[in-house]
């Protein structure tokens, strides 16, 4: 499946915040900048191909991943993409699940670059592991909040299946839901 950006130009006059919108087999997706979005999608197909076009449409790219950095880095070689490997083990581009906090320094300072970015989270699942759930939501609100503040935008690929139905729509307060 192969995805395509089309920018749309016209700002909102309300907000001044510009939309982008994205054709997923046919159908119209609105991306505004400023938000977070969670994307029900179990085996990320759906959601790295929606990465890759902004990607390739020019937008900065935060990715903290499950993924090993040299495997996503080969599908974007020479791309302005910034990668963190969500791993326990110690490496340069790593970062320990059970380090929340500093994922959202990270995540912060990459919004506050100048450009249109894009923060891209695999692995909330894997975060449920180590943390309590409380964490993980406060992280995503904080998250959610700098996202708004710089007017980034916040993809979350996210499979509902290990979450309780309150735990999930909790989650979702915080953000909008591409089926």
């Amino acid at each position: 499946m192969r995805l395509l950006i089309n920018f749309v130009t016209t700002s909102k006059v309300d907000s001044g915040f510009n939309s982008l919108s994205v054709s997923v087999q046919g159908e119209d997706l609105i991306f505004d900048h400023g938000r977070t979005y969670f994307i029900n999608d179990r085996r990320l197909d759906k959601s790295m191909d929606i990465l890759q076009d902004f990607i390739y449409s020019g937008y900065r790219a935060l990715v903290i991943s499950r993924f090993f950095p040299d495997l996503l880095k080969e599908k974007w070689p020479d791309k302005d993409v910034t990668y963190m490997w969500l791993s326990e083990r110690v490496t340069e581009e790593s970062v320990s699940p059970s380090q929340l906090n500093r994922m959202i320094g990270t995540v912060c300072r990459f919004l506050e670059e100048e450009g249109e970015a894009v923060v891209f989270i695999d692995g909330i699942e894997y975060l449920s592991v180590f943390n309590d759930f409380q964490r993980i939501q406060m992280f995503v609100e904080e998250m959610n909040d700098s996202v708004m503040e710089h007017r980034g935008i916040m993809l979350i690929p996210l499979d509902p299946r290990p979450f309780d139905p309150r735990s999930l729509a909790r989650l979702r307060r915080f953000a909008e839901i591409v089926e």
